[in-house]
This record gives C-alpha cells, structure tokens and sequence, in this order.
C-alpha cells in the first residue's frame, strides 16, 4: 500500500514526466452557489438527468473539484478546460499534455492525474454481494479462478475487491472499458496484484504497474500506469484551500 499525504499542500511540485498525483475528493462538501458558475449547460444537463436529489449533488460536487484541480495544474479558469472523450468513452483534456481518469464511490472521489495517456484508478467500497461465487466465475481469469481457490473465506471479500479496483482500473487505463471483458486480464490474488494476463493488444504485463493505494477502512482502490515503477503521491484536496504550484 502506498500513501503519502504532503505536510503543505501549497508547496506541491509540478508534475514531471512518470509521476503520478492522486488526489481524494470529499463529495459531501457544501459547494457554493458562486461555484456553480463554472459548470456547464451540457454538464448541468447530464446531473440533472440523474434520478435521486443526493445523487445530483454528488455529481454537482465531483464535477465543481475536478475543474478546480485541473485549472490548478494548467493555470487556467475552470470554465476555460475542454473536455473530450475517447471512441469508448474515456474522457480526456483537449489541446493539453495532462491526462487524468476519475472514480468515486458513495461519497468519496479519487482523481489521477499524470503526464502519461495510459492511466486509470478505480475506488470501491466493500459491500455485501449475494453471488460472490458467481462473480468471480464470470469475471476473473482462469489462473484467477484457480488462486481463488486457495483465499480462505474470510479474505475473499476484500481479495474481490482488491481485484475487481484493478481490472477497473486496468481497462479504464487502455481506454477500452470494460467492452475489452475483464476477465481477459489477470492479477495475482495476493499483494502485491501484479498484472500477469495482459491481452497482446496493450503490450506485455511487464509493461505496466498496479499500485494499491490505502484511503480507508473497508475500502479498495487501485491504480494502474503503463510504466515499469510508479510511486504515486496521495494528497486531500481542499476546493476551498486548492493547491498553488510554484
């Protein structure tokens, strides 16, 4: 697990080349009315589609600090970033070196930012799941398949966790999401969960790293980076507070 939080988010380093930030969001802070400026028509329009009010604002809140932050790192008003996505869907920054990918779960966010295109995180919380079993037929790989069996009962919940963060994190990192089938890509079940099933489309497992990254109790997230070494650095993002790179 790797987890560093800086002492003084103010003094933070610009990006270089193989480095890579993840920052946490807290989607339960009051977002202002002044903040709502920087949103949107087409994005109000796509949170106001969702069904429920508390998920409207979890959506409103995710969208206000992913702005903020990424006009912190490219010097720029939020309202001035241009948003484009993939032929599947992976959203990107247009006419900038930055990429990003982002997850949220429940109330909490994580964002990776790096100067690398091939990077993806995912963050799940641990619930129950009726059909576990059933889970891990469909979606894991056969040498998955295959270890699962040796996870005693107690650790299986949070080894499917553990895997499932990386193989969400590891297609939303090719960019094929999971129309590529999750169960083409295969991780060792034990830490560290090393990429060893990589389809020949994206290179060798060698190629990339997955990293676990530690944000809470009963909670899994994993980030994956087309890299051979990947340390990333986690910090708390503050909207009210947000990082000044000097």
């Amino acid at each position: 697990m790797v987890s560093f939080t800086p002492k003084n988010r103010q003094q933070l380093p610009y990006l270089k080349q193989g480095e890579v930030h993840v920052w946490v969001f807290d989607l339960m802070v009051p977002i202002t009315s002044k903040a709502h400026t920087i949103v949107s028509e087409t994005e109000w329009l796509k949170i106001n589609r969702l069904k429920h009010q508390q998920n409207r604002a979890l959506a409103l809140s995710m969208r206000v600090q992913l702005k903020r932050l990424l006009s912190c790192y490219l010097g720029i008003s939020p309202v001035e970033l241009q948003f484009d996505t993939t032929e599947f869907g992976k959203p990107y920054l247009k006419n900038q070196a930055l990429s990003f990918n982002v997850s949220h779960s429940g109330s909490q966010a994580l964002v990776a930012m790096t100067l690398e295109e091939d990077i993806g995180v995912d963050l799940e919380h641990w619930r129950y799941l009726d059909n576990l079993e059933g889970l891990v037929k469909r979606n894991f790989s056969s040498s998955e398949q295959a270890q699962w069996v040796n996870i005693s009962a107690a650790q299986r919940e949070e080894t499917f966790f553990n895997i499932w963060t990386c193989k969400e994190a590891f297609i939303k990192a090719t960019g094929r999401g999971l129309g590529m089938g999750v169960s083409r890509c295969g991780f060792s079940l034990t830490p560290p969960n090393r990429l060893l099933e990589c389809p020949v489309e994206y290179g060798s497992a060698a190629d990339w790293s997955c990293v676990s990254l530690k944000v809470g109790e009963k909670v899994s997230a994993s980030l994956m980076l087309r890299s051979k070494h990947c340390e990333p650095i986690i910090s708390t993002f503050d909207h009210e507070n947000p990082p000044q790179f000097i």
